[in-house]
């Protein structure tokens, strides 16, 4: 029994570094969507053809900037200041795109952004939020994100005021039934799991939302001073 039992705990081990691997590199492959680069770098075309030097230059640079945090030397572990800083230039990106249809506003506490959180876990959401909240909205829409800190856990908030979602479908995103991002193939659900499969199962996102109202999207998981390394680290100084 008690062979048994070990060969069963490795196998689920083995099973759960498979899948960590298979949703790291989901989410950097949805970095470098070619629709999203085809339709950044067209954007960029049409500024510089109309002589938006200044446009040119901020998108540009935001674009670089994404993308290296994104690859971050192969870490798949970084800041809470990391990855806020990378949620900024796609939303730059993204406000260029969209021609000024949103605004977004970032806030974070002090004392969260040395903390260490596993990277990309806001761009699906927030991806989310523009595709299926605010495009089709009459009015100007709104994302805000809040990064704080208490009682020993780091809570990220991304809400907007868009057209929102009924339970039916707030249940299927998580379920992997409802498709939730538009262009990057990797989803909500995979952020979800991805925090699942880090922290426990015990954490990971949940959702408030009201039709014609908006969403409201909350991650919660355990904090980490970046000063510590997280058992992801270990392994990868172990290899």
């Amino acid at each position: 029994m008690m062979l048994q039992r070990i060969r069963q705990l490795m196998e689920q081990i083995i099973y759960e570094q498979e899948t960590k691997r298979k949703g790291e590199l989901e989410v950097l492959q949805s970095q470098i969507n070619p629709h999203f680069l085809y339709n950044t770098l067209n954007s960029v075309i049409r500024l510089a053809e109309r002589g938006k030097t200044d446009e040119v230059v901020t998108m540009i640079q935001s674009l670089s900037k994404f993308f290296r945090i994104s690859l971050s030397k192969g870490k798949n572990i970084i800041t809470i200041q990391e990855e806020l800083d990378h949620i900024r230039h796609y939303l730059v990106i993204q406000s260029f795109r969209f021609k000024n249809k949103f605004r977004y506003e970032i806030a974070a506490q002090e004392e969260v952004l040395e903390c260490q959180t596993i990277k990309l876990i806001l761009q699906p959401i927030v991806e989310n939020a523009l595709y299926h909240g605010i495009e089709m909205l009459p009015d100007e829409g709104l994302i805000s994100i809040t990064a704080g800190l208490q009682d020993g856990l780091v809570t990220l908030r991304v809400s907007d005021n868009g057209l929102g979602m009924t339970k039916e479908t707030m249940n299927g995103i998580l379920s992997g039934s409802v498709k939730s991002t538009s262009g990057s193939g990797v989803g909500v659900r995979n952020v979800h799991e991805r925090i699942g499969l880090y922290y426990g199962r015990e954490y990971g996102l949940a959702f408030q939302s009201e039709l014609e109202e908006g969403t409201v999207v909350t991650i919660v998981f355990p904090a980490l001073p970046a000063g510590e390394v997280m058992d992801e680290q270990k392994e990868e100084m172990n290899l």
